[in-house]
């Protein structure tokens, strides 16, 4: 007899996060959650497919969590140095709404989720999740400089991945309120010095040119192709 579908697949998905959270993504067993979760081995791959697709299904819920807790932060700045700050407190705040979900997009890399076998449409359901990170880094690039080149882009994804992970999401004893206060120093002074110049940009105040520069026009129709 063909073992069902689950009923309740993010049942699972909670204790795959669990688990991961607690011992990393090699602990994480069909065996070990069958017997988290009483569910039939049989029920599990009839609903995920594989390891790999449980896997991916539990970066797929985590990471869309993340990014629709990232837009709605930026939504509510009202320049672009204020969405970044906004975008770089989205790591303190996702802690405390699904602290097992930030346990494991801050503990495991996306590329070992990507290097799991999975069907395509999770794979493809990934990528499209790291584009949309893309998109979102690169649109504030521009907006705080008029340019998305790879300095600009590293600057943005410092202030609003690396600076929250390393301030605010260590376990250094700070009370949430002061690590708050680190984090959003630490984002302005690095937004304060901003990315450095370009060589465009030089040759451009040697001139006397204000012409736009021509990372911006690449980077909005790498934008518009994700």
């Amino acid at each position: 007899m063909v073992s069902p579908r689950l009923y309740h697949p993010d049942l699972v998905i909670d204790c795959v996060e669990a688990l991961v959270a607690k011992a990393g993504l090699e602990a994480l067993t069909i065996r070990s959650l069958t017997r988290a979760t009483g569910f039939s081995n049989g029920g599990i791959y009839r609903t995920f497919g594989s390891r790999g697709g449980l896997v991916g299904r539990m970066w797929i819920r985590a990471e869309g969590r993340y990014l629709q807790l990232l837009r709605s932060q930026i939504a509510r700045a009202n320049n672009p140095f204020d969405a970044v700050l906004a975008a770089a407190e989205a790591s303190i705040h996702y802690p405390r709404l699904y602290p097992k979900s930030a346990a494991v997009l801050f503990t495991v890399r996306r590329e070992e989720i990507l290097s799991q076998p999975m069907s395509k449409e999770v794979g493809d359901q990934l990528r499209a999740l790291g584009h949309e990170l893309s998109e979102i880094t690169s649109q504030l690039a521009i907006d705080l400089w008029n340019r998305c080149d790879a300095e600009a882009l590293d600057l943005v994804a410092v202030c609003i991945h690396d600076l929250p992970k390393w301030i605010a999401l260590r376990n250094m004893g700070f009370a949430k309120p002061i690590a708050g206060e680190y984090l959003r120093s630490a984002v302005r002074a690095v937004l304060d010095v901003g990315p450095p110049p370009l060589a465009y940009e030089r040759a451009s105040q040697l001139n006397g040119s204000s012409a736009l520069h021509p990372s911006v026009t690449g980077c909005r129709q790498r934008v518009s192709c994700l």
